[in-house]
């Protein structure tokens, strides 16, 4: 199935409304507070009661926030088939939680590689792009975090390296979350991606999922010539 997108969401949110949005996917913050992490398992509980195929993904804060090991192990735990990680440097960091994902698979009884990797490239991220090739064959997709005006030349350069980037490892391509509440700015945003090679886009605005799934509806469902490996260990090793 095409994911166009990714509805990023709190652990206390309305199931109902957050259904209703009609996201391809969520993705549950694990980035924000650990004290939200203790609604994860009833929110998953009864996620899973009316989104039985469409297991949710999880965001996990960044290895610099110490914090990363345990979201990952919780995320396993509720059955993520795919974990974002925030605040990706490189891509030995990507390497680095393969081998988390491989160990938390292994105490929770998964099959191997069950869980793919999504890297957020943040600043230094972008920076590395091509670090990102061939790191891991957990990686399914890479997106990037907007901190600068998405007008400004340093946020085009980043949405541009990022397309490059993901089309040279052969994983989607997803853009940022949206800072505007305007729906013409939102639009924009949203073509400048497909024009880039974006597959999709990461949102938490409700209102912004139908116009995400409009336009990017024509688009591929994968980029050709990757699958994930039964070992998950990158094609180097």
């Amino acid at each position: 199935m095409k994911i166009r997108s990714w509805l990023l969401v709190e652990p206390s949110a309305d199931i109902a409304k957050i259904r209703d949005a009609g996201a391809d996917r969520i993705v549950v913050d694990l980035a924000a507070s650990v004290d939200d992490w203790k609604a994860v398992a009833g929110f998953c509980t009864a996620w899973a009661e009316i989104e039985v195929h469409r297991p949710p993904a999880f965001l996990l804060p960044p290895f610099s926030s110490g914090r990363t090991e345990a979201a990952a192990e919780l995320a396993v735990r509720c059955g993520a088939n795919h974990v974002f990680l925030a605040g990706a440097r490189n891509g030995a960091e990507v390497q680095r939680l393969d081998v988390v994902l491989r160990v938390e698979e292994l105490r929770s009884g998964r099959p191997p590689a069950a869980t793919a990797i999504v890297a957020l490239a943040d600043d230094a991220g972008v920076l590395a792009a091509m670090s990102f090739e061939r790191c891991s064959r957990r990686l399914s997709g890479l997106c990037w975090e907007a901190h600068l005006d998405v007008r400004s030349d340093a946020s085009r350069l980043a949405r541009a390296t990022i397309g490059l980037a993901a089309s040279a490892a052969g994983v989607i391509a997803l853009d940022s979350l949206s800072g505007t509440g305007d729906e013409a700015a939102f639009r924009k945003e949203c073509l400048a991606a497909r024009e880039n090679g974006f597959t999709g886009k990461l949102c938490r605005d409700l209102r912004q999922i139908p116009i995400v799934n409009r336009i990017f509806v024509d688009y591929p469902a994968e980029p050709a010539g990757r699958d994930i490996s039964k070992t998950s260990a990158p094609p180097s090793a």
